[in-house]
């Protein structure tokens, strides 16, 4: 599965997608049909652990990996569920 450039996209604008989470996700397509655990693990713990990632620029990024995705799984589902809560 191949991710395109997140700007050369009409149909939806994300403010602010996370490179570093973007492009680890493109590997992970690489790979697979999904991201992997440790990515939505460390995604996770960087927004609401560490704090290096506001909730919002989570959920963008987390939008723009599902844009390409043909399926989504439980936990990816948990993780936006999550995100979107930590913004309201």
């Amino acid at each position: 599965m191949r991710i395109s450039n997140v700007n050369s996209t009409n149909s939806q604008n994300f403010k602010a997608v996370n490179k570093k989470y973007f492009d680890w996700a493109k590997k992970d397509f690489s790979i697979r049909d999904n991201v992997s655990t440790d990515w939505l693990q460390r995604l996770s713990f960087d927004v609401f652990l560490f704090k290096e990632m506001s909730p919002k620029d989570g959920l963008d990024t987390v939008n723009a990996v599902k844009k390409y995705m043909n399926k989504t799984d439980e936990g990816l589902e948990h993780l936006l569920d999550r995100l979107k809560k930590a913004i309201r």
